[in-house]
């Protein structure tokens, strides 16, 4: 498993990609890029997960914050896909319909 994560971000299409693993040691760091892809964005704000090897809860809650931020600039966001651990994670909180995904 690897340690730490990394941001890619697509201007063009509102894409966030996060892969690696976010823990409460990285969430300050990735809630800053966020409120940075926020202001580089417009529009529906589409999340990847697909290579995230680990979510805690203190990565949820960056996540679900992202969420009220773009729910009050009138935007949206939606997770387009996830890894097994946090399926289960997204899941397990009943957070999925927050983000679009059934």
């Amino acid at each position: 498993m690897s340690f730490g994560w990394k941001l890619d971000v697509s201007a063009q299409e509102a894409l966030i990609k996060i892969s690696g693993e976010i823990d409460f040691t990285g969430t300050p760091a990735l809630r800053d890029e966020l409120h940075k892809c926020i202001e580089i964005t417009s529009g529906e704000l589409r999340v990847d997960l697909s290579e995230l090897e680990y979510l805690d809860s203190s990565g949820l809650a960056a996540l679900i914050e992202l969420r009220r931020i773009l729910t009050q600039k009138n935007r949206s966001v939606t997770i387009i896909a996830v890894t097994e651990q946090v399926g289960r994670l997204l899941h397990l909180t009943q957070v999925k319909s927050l983000f679009g995904m059934e």
